[in-house]
């Protein structure tokens, strides 16, 4: 549902980009410097996955390379879930708080980058999620070394969701032969409420 300056998605309101709200952040100079300057649609497409394979309620979330942080959001709001959204850009941070108070939940943003995420710090999370953040070559092998710490860590899952870009599947791939049948990989396409495509990858750590 669409209405002016916003619309609705998976029980979610969406400011629009011309939304007053947005509008000011932007005046206050929180412009991004990588890529965390929208929602991604692999958000949609995990949404999607998790309304058929529902959370546990009030599990650690850790958003990784959030951006706005929409799908955190929608964990903290559609299973309770304590979410932590980290990005490399700080200056996203403000849209992901500013959605999460029009969504009526509260979660955490850090500036953090992959590498950054320590073993120990990956303790403090039962669940891992991503969406459109593997899209440079580099990125491929930094997530599966996260991937490795997370489950040192005692991290249970990893979703990670994208439109089929050459260094997620070479990620899924290297995934597949480590984990074997923990990692497995999914094609999703939607085209309510958006029109989206692409893979979920899907490691279980502690089986």
């Amino acid at each position: 549902m669409t209405i002016r300056n916003q619309r609705t998605a998976f029980g979610l309101k969406i400011l629009n980009s011309n939304h007053k709200e947005i509008r000011r952040l932007k005046r206050e100079g929180y412009v991004a410097d990588i890529h965390g300057n929208k929602f991604w649609n692999s958000s949609f497409l995990i949404m999607d996955y998790l309304k058929k394979h529902p959370l546990k309620k009030n599990l650690r979330v850790l958003e990784i390379g959030c951006g706005w942080g929409l799908l955190g959001i929608y964990c903290a709001r559609q299973f309770d879930a304590q979410v932590t959204g980290i990005d490399a850009d700080e200056n996203v941070l403000p849209y992901m708080q500013l959605h999460a108070e029009q969504n009526g939940v509260c979660v955490e943003g850090k500036k953090m980058t992959f590498q950054q995420l320590t073993t120990a710090k990956l303790q403090d999370f039962d669940i891992i999620i991503g969406a459109d953040i593997c899209f440079w070559e580099e990125m491929s092998g930094m997530l599966f070394n996260l991937i490795k710490r997370a489950k040192k860590a005692g991290v249970s899952q990893v979703i990670i969701a994208d439109p089929c870009r050459s260094p997620f599947t070479d990620l899924a791939q290297r995934c597949q032969k480590i984990y074997g049948d923990q990692a497995r990989v999914e094609g999703k396409w939607l085209k309510r409420p958006v029109n989206a495509s692409g893979e979920i990858l899907v490691v279980d750590l502690t089986l």
